[in-house]
């Protein structure tokens, strides 16, 4: 071996060295270079299906019904008569519109299943004189509630709200009304 074949097998590594840290410095600072994607794609979800659940319920009117003569009584003493009469007044609980929810959700959410029967007394009294008629009218007071429903998608991370609403009425209550009025018999 020659020295000159010796001084070139010296300057090999180092050559190699350079090379190498020449390459790392370009590939740095192109990867500094680059611009940074900020719209990477979210972690995806699991959808196991949705779900309607009520989101609320609302006074939405009050209905009447007609008023009608529901019992008549007759004052058999010389001296008058204050007479009662216990009306009771009665609805089924019935849902119009759009029912999403199931009949169970209604029940544990209000309190009241769909098709039983709610009924309310009110006890009447008016006076009235020697063989006159107290005839006693009464008319039922339905309050009308509006509920409001939304479906939900169901995920591995929960429930995720979808803009997806429905509204149904509910008849669940009766307040009922009496009025009491006088006539001469057969009058």
């Amino acid at each position: 071996m020659t020295i000159g074949e010796v001084n070139h097998l010296k300057w090999k590594p180092l050559f190699a060295v350079l090379l190498g840290l020449l390459v790392i410095g370009v590939t740095t600072r192109s990867i500094m270079a680059m611009p940074i994607n900020h719209t990477q794609p979210k972690p995806q979800y699991a959808i196991y299906g949705t779900e309607w659940k009520i989101d609320g319920v609302y006074y939405y009117t009050t209905e009447y019904t007609p008023e009608k003569v529901v019992a008549t009584e007759t004052c058999d003493s010389s001296a008058g008569c204050s007479l009662s009469e216990t009306i009771q007044q009665c609805i089924d609980v019935t849902v119009s519109g759009d029912l999403e929810v199931s009949a169970v959700v209604v029940k544990e959410k209000l309190g009241v299943s769909v098709g039983e029967q709610i009924c309310r007394s009110i006890t009447c009294t008016g006076s009235c004189n020697y063989r006159e008629e107290i005839w006693f009218w009464a008319n039922s007071e339905i309050p009308v509630k509006k509920i409001v429903q939304r479906e939900y998608v169901i995920t591995n991370h929960g429930e995720i709200a979808t803009s997806n609403i429905a509204f149904a009425y509910i008849k669940m209550g009766v307040v009922p009304h009496c009025r009491p009025e006088s006539h001469p018999q057969g009058g």
